[in-house]
């Protein structure tokens, strides 16, 4: 008996081995080799498309779209500075247009969420640094640049107008371009005719008017006397502006002859604060004329103990940073 019972088992065992085997042989030479030979589709282009559209794409070419899809900010078009993509539409995919690939491969999108949209801050007013510190704050980028004379911004370097206006909408990484003001419109002269007239003269007058004296050059001149206007640059009738620098042809030479001068020892203690620089102009002004003869910057105390070459009745002006410090007049 017991051994009809295992002859029953070992029948059962045998007959499942044998249906398990031949299931098996059905998958690999029949399942297996139709798969793998299966033919490759070519993925259809959908960048570009909307949505609605590349799911048709996809299931014509009788693939399938995987579920999860990926959205994204738009990159902006460097030519129209407007989104590349807008709001729904197919920016990427994967695999890639044009590729061989298996029926049972998912395809991969990413769809465009248009741009971020930012209100455009107000510069207006603001000098260029601080303007351009406030658009990077705002994720906004600086755009072109120009200048234009104003009297209503006489301080250089100001925002006097901007584009896009301020609190219009413009994507992050936008450009924002800027009108800066060159200060106020220089006033302009006609040169007058400075020629006979004495340099001590001419320097006041120029110098009133908010002109520099650039050069002095000494000449003889047969008819002229000593310290008179020869010739100048800009010559007479030239438009000039204020602030522009004249050279002038005087005659006579450095040295009055009859009075050869004497030197004369110029003393004065520079006292620094901070250690902050300072500014020191020291001008002689006597019958050779007005001259600077120090224009330099200290960065330490120190003692002037320079002579200098006067003649006749001279004055001696010393300034720091621009402010007059100490007046001498020698007789």
């Amino acid at each position: 008996m017991i051994y009809n019972i295992l002859n029953s088992i070992f029948k059962i065992y045998f007959s499942l081995f044998i249906a398990i085997s031949c299931v098996g042989c059905f998958v690999v030479f029949l399942l297996i080799p139709k798969w793998v030979h299966t033919k490759d589709i070519i993925t259809p282009s959908l960048v570009g498309e909307t949505y609605q559209n590349a799911i048709s794409m996809i299931m014509e070419a009788g693939l399938t779209l995987n579920n999860h899809v990926e959205h994204k900010t738009s990159p902006i078009n460097p030519t129209t500075q407007k989104a590349a993509y807008r709001k729904g539409i197919v920016m990427a995919q994967n695999p890639l247009a044009k590729t061989k690939i298996k029926r049972s491969k998912e395809i991969r999108i990413v769809l465009s969420s248009g741009v971020e949209i930012s209100s455009v801050p107000n510069v207006i007013g603001k000098e260029i640094k601080t303007a351009e510190k406030i658009l990077q704050e705002m994720q906004f980028r600086r755009g072109y640049i120009t200048t234009v004379y104003s009297n209503q911004y006489p301080k250089e370097n100001t925002v006097i107008a901007q584009t896009p206006l301020a609190n219009t909408g413009l994507h992050s990484s936008g450009a924002v371009s800027l009108l800066l003001s060159l200060g106020v419109r220089p006033q302009v002269f006609k040169m007058p005719n400075l020629q006979g007239m004495f340099l001590n003269e001419v320097r006041t007058i120029l110098e009133s008017h908010g002109f520099k004296v650039k050069s002095v050059d000494y000449v003889l001149h047969p008819a002229m006397s000593q310290g008179q206007i020869v010739s100048h640059q800009p010559t007479t009738g030239t438009l000039v502006h204020v602030g522009q620098q004249v050279d002038l042809e005087v005659s006579g030479s450095h040295r009055n002859k009859n009075k050869r001068g004497s030197f004369y020892a110029i003393r004065h203690d520079v006292l620094i604060i901070d250690d902050k620089p300072k500014h020191l102009e020291i001008y002689i002004e006597d019958e050779l004329g007005k001259r600077k003869v120090v224009d330099t910057y200290y960065e330490s105390s120190m003692k002037i103990r320079k002579p200098y070459k006067i003649s006749g009745r001279t004055n001696i002006s010393i300034y720091e940073d621009g402010q007059r410090v100490k007046y001498q007049e020698i007789k």
